[in-house]
C-alpha cells in the first residue's frame, strides 16, 4: 500500500499518526512570543499572560516569553494586581513574534 503525504510550507508531516490511507495530520509551525505589559508609561512587572494553556509571568522590565505558541491568531488574556485585565486577539507569524499590551489602573 502507497501512501500519499502532502507537505505544507512551515509543518510538519508525521505518517505514523495519520488516521487513514488519505488523511495526513500536521503539526502547526510554533515560535516563542515575546510580550512587554505596561501601563501605557511604566512597565507591569508579575502580570500574568496566558495563551490557551501556555502562562508565563513578567519580569521587572515587563518582559515574558511564551514557548510553543501555535501560528496564526490567537487570544491572549493579560491580568495584574491594580490593573483592568485585558485579552486581545494577536496574530503569530514569522515576522510577528513580538506584541506590547498596555494595561489600565483600577
Amino acid at each position: 500500500m502507497m501512501r500519499e503525504m502532502v507537505l505544507l510550507p512551515n509543518s510538519q508531516v508525521n505518517p505514523e499518526t495519520s488516521n487513514n490511507e488519505n488523511e495526513t495530520n500536521v503539526t502547526p509551525t510554533t515560535r516563542n512570543v515575546n510580550f512587554v505589559i505596561n501601563d501605557g508609561t511604566d512597565a507591569i512587572q508579575g502580570a500574568t499572560v496566558t495563551i490557551g494553556e501556555i502562562t508565563g509571568t513578567t519580569g521587572s522590565a515587563g518582559g515574558c516569553t511564551l514557548q510553543g505558541v501555535a501560528d496564526g491568531e490567537n487570544s491572549v488574556t493579560v491580568i495584574a494586581e491594580g490593573y483592568t485585565s485585558k485579552t486581545e486577539t494577536i496574530t503569530v507569524s514569522e515576522n510577528d513574534t513580538t506584541f506590547t499590551i498596555s494595561l489600565v489602573e483600577e
